[in-house]
């Protein structure tokens, strides 16, 4: 398995992933995962070791911004409002057929060193409350994140729990 950088190739593969759960996430086309990576300050992607040159399978991705920038997303803005210092987890998704293989745990191994690196306070997120995601609650808290609100969206039918985590 390889984590990298994410670059526009592998904008199909991961508009397909965030298809698979944007029950849970929210919808983006490519121009949308374009725009996205151009704020993010962390944004990688999970991969199968290519067998070929034209073989790559994108195992999962994460997408997080820096505090203060242009994002529209209701429940960053909520962060942002109150904390200046933090990286936003906007979205980590992985395969399906990979859940609980610890690729998410290698990313976030990954984004909290990052983090750390850069002298960052905290790291903030949200998981689904309503549609219910106990996987991404457990995952959540084995890191340490503890909540700090709860956000009912505008927009859809969505109730989430605004997480955070302090950094050492």
């Amino acid at each position: 398995m390889i984590i990298r950088n994410v670059n526009k190739a592998d904008y199909a593969q991961i508009k397909q992933l965030n298809d698979e759960f944007v029950h849970f996430t929210s919808p983006m086309d490519i121009a949308r995962i374009s725009q996205l990576d151009q704020w993010a300050c962390y944004h990688k992607v999970v991969e199968r070791k290519p067998l070929a040159r034209d073989e790559s399978k994108l195992l999962g991705f994460l997408l997080a911004m820096p505090g203060a920038c242009q994002y529209d997303s209701e429940n960053y803005q909520w962060f942002n409002r109150r904390y200046n210092d933090f990286i936003y987890v906007d979205r980590i998704v992985i395969r399906s057929q990979e859940q609980s293989s610890g690729l998410g745990h290698k990313l976030y191994e990954e984004l909290f060193q990052f983090a750390r690196q850069q002298h960052i306070a905290a790291i903030c997120c949200e998981y689904n409350l309503v549609p219910e995601n106990r996987a991404s609650e457990r995952f959540h808290q084995s890191f340490g994140f503890q909540p700090g609100g709860q956000i009912s969206s505008r927009n859809s039918d969505k109730v989430v729990s605004l997480q955070m985590v302090r950094l050492d």
